[in-house]
């Protein structure tokens, strides 16, 4: 025993009785006393990842499925830059993540010491808090500092705004616990188990019911109630209170592809998923057009929706997120920072004229995205229905960004209630991807992960993470050898187009998954598609779907146009 292995204990041991239950720890000498402490506890699902960048989407993607923080853990130097991608996109989500980075003491800093750089800051205003500790002591009052730091960062990542927290912690040697140190010894009368039993914390959110948000918008007769990404802790309750209030506005609900309300609210008739296709045609605009907006979570990924909220400019009111603008379009907006609950109130059940207009809409438009996707050939949108045909309520599904997600918002129309949605929609990188959907996966309810064949190799080094995941998760990838969201944007007829935006790779997918022992399989129609995603699996598999960039996007341009 010595002083950072006591440190080390209360730190551990304070965590866990505020209800840690994971961490994902990288391996390096610095952060010894932490890791350790960390390994011997009970109770507590301790990952170890390699690569750093990596280890930070890991975390993130337990986190966003157990709603509660996850400790991030590496040693000093160049490591803690890694967790630069997950830190932001945590922030940009609301995501709890407890990042410790363990440190050189000062006195070894700015003087060449080696993996020493400086780590206070490195996050720059991603992190919702940050502090450096004090050098463990074994000095009463230091462990009660610590302690009572700890205690502080916990809270302070679920809110109220919630996010990351960094906490820098400095270390001397000896770094090992079973090294002796001269002159150690315990606090008089201490007692490690009293000492870190502090209560576990409640994070109070505050409720508004669907009345109090129509008080907002009162007079507003043509609006419309636009849901973008979420997968809710609490999903029925969720729809209940969005049924509440379309029945007390007589407005329609748009709902974002990569929510999990699309397919909860699929029976109610105010359902409107087709919003980007109804929305590309003028007439349709100009008919549509509302006096009033309601919002819950960010806005959709469509373009399409956002420049039509951009030309309305009428009074919205947001719901959730709170302390934050997630107003891209500017709008005549306020904010209500709370979580929707159903109030009770006598909302109509029956179908309101506007209601039924976006129903027409609706009902025409579905007709042609399933025409789209109902085609033979190897069309990546074809694999959004027969995913939403085989995933169950208690299944979940993580998505990509870039085409995955857009193909989510055009042709995810689930018959019934069915697979909770995750994404990476803070700053809606392709980074951490299969990182992110292991971590999703971890707590062993069967997940699917869609993803194209970039996404997949820019974050490889997560198959590292495979060899000891006892989760499920089935990751689709959507090869087209290349970005297939760029042969959507005007750079698709320049000269240099292929080797600056098209960057095909030509990368076996089958050897890069066999150098990790991951199972792989080449999806040769759609029929052997549906029989793989319908049926159950143990670890992680790759399913590879070839596909054409070129000849995709253009039926997709032909399709919407």
């Amino acid at each position: 025993m010595n002083t950072n292995a006591l440190w080390g204990k209360v730190v551990a041991r304070t965590l866990l009785a505020l209800g840690l239950r994971h961490a994902v720890v990288s391996p390096g000498s610095r952060s010894t006393p932490l890791a350790s402490a960390l390994a011997d506890l009970s109770g507590l699902d301790l990952a170890v990842a390699l690569d750093e960048r990596s280890a930070g989407f890991h975390a993130l993607g337990i986190a966003k499925a157990t709603r509660r923080p996850v400790v991030l853990l590496c040693t000093s130097g160049t490591a803690a830059a890694n967790y630069l991608p997950a830190v932001i996109e945590a922030r940009l989500s609301g995501i709890p993540l407890l990042v410790l980075t363990a440190d050189r003491p000062a006195e070894l800093r700015e003087c060449h010491s080696g993996q020493t750089i400086r780590q206070v800051g490195i996050f720059g205003t991603y992190p919702v808090w940050e502090t450096e500790t004090a050098v463990p002591s074994s000095d009463l009052s230091q462990l009660r500092s610590a302690r009572q730091t700890f205690v502080d960062a916990w809270q302070r990542a679920q809110g109220p705004l919630a996010g990351p927290v960094h906490l820098n912690l400095p270390f001397r040697d000896p770094l090992a616990p079973s090294v002796a140190e001269v002159g150690f010894r315990l606090p008089k009368g201490f007692d490690l188990e009293n000492f870190c039993d502090v209560p576990e914390p409640l994070t109070l959110v505050p409720k508004i019911k669907p009345l109090d948000v129509v008080s907002r918008v009162l007079g507003a007769e043509f609006g419309v109630i636009v849901v973008g990404p979420h997968a809710p802790a609490n999903r029925a309750q969720l729809a209940a209170a969005i049924r509440e209030l379309a029945g007390l506005t007589g407005w329609p609900v748009l709902v974002d592809g990569a929510g999990t309300l699309r397919g909860d609210l699929v029976d109610s008739g105010v359902l409107v998923a087709s919003y980007d296709l109804i929305l590309r045609d003028t007439k349709a605009q100009k008919m549509l057009r509302p006096d009033a907006v309601i919002r819950l979570f960010d806005l959709p990924t469509s373009k399409t929706l956002r420049a039509w909220l951009a030309d309305t400019d009428v009074p919205t009111v947001l719901v959730g997120r709170p302390g934050e603008n997630t107003d891209p379009v500017h709008s005549q907006w306020t904010r209500l920072d709370a979580e929707l609950v159903p109030g009770g109130a006598g909302a109509s059940l029956a179908l309101s004229p506007l209601q039924k207009l976006w129903r027409q809409h609706e009902t025409k438009a579905l007709r042609r995205l399933q025409k789209t996707s109902g085609v033979s050939w190897a069309f990546e949108g074809c694999a959004i229905p027969l995913l939403a045909e085989a995933l169950e309520a208690n299944d979940r599904l993580f998505v990509g960004s870039s085409m995955p997600i857009r193909d989510l918002e055009w042709f995810w129309h689930p018959t019934k209630p069915s697979a909770e949605i995750f994404c990476n929609r803070g700053a809606n990188g392709i980074d951490g991807t299969v990182s992110t959907a292991l971590g999703v996966a971890r707590d062993g309810r069967r997940t699917f992960l869609l993803c194209g064949d970039l996404a997949f190799l820019h974050d490889g080094n997560a198959l590292l993470l495979a060899k000891d995941f006892v989760g499920s998760l089935t990751i689709v990838v959507i090869n087209n050898d290349g970005g297939g969201i760029f042969n959507h944007l005007p750079v698709a007829s320049s000269k240099n187009f292929e080797k600056l935006w098209g960057t095909p790779q030509g990368v076996s997918l089958g050897k890069l998954c066999s150098a990790f022992g991951v199972s792989h399989q080449v999806i040769k129609n759609w029929n052997q598609f549906s029989r793989e995603v319908s049926r159950g699996s143990i670890g992680v598999r790759v399913l590879e779907v070839v596909t054409n960039r070129a000849k995709d996007a253009a039926h997709r341009q032909k399709s919407f146009r």
